[in-house]
């Protein structure tokens, strides 16, 4: 962010290749990443549970679909 309090104009505005270190922010640190396939190819435990979980919902929503749409 400028300041944009100081009277030294060049200070107040970057040159447009400043970029910040993109190691300090933390969003490419793949460190806490969750691969969801293994090194020969095939799914992981995590990704079969987040297909049951997706799974799951689609059934609960088709229910009470179901249940709201059906005649008395």
């Amino acid at each position: 962010m400028p300041d944009l309090w100081d009277s030294n104009p060049d200070h107040v505005f970057g040159t447009p290749g400043d970029q910040p270190d993109p190691a300090l922010n933390g969003q490419d640190d793949q460190t806490n990443e969750v691969k969801l396939r293994n090194p020969s190819g095939r799914l992981r435990l995590p990704a079969y549970i987040l297909i049951a979980l997706v799974i799951a919902l689609a059934a609960i929503l088709l229910v009470a679909a179901g249940l709201l749409l059906a005649p008395s």
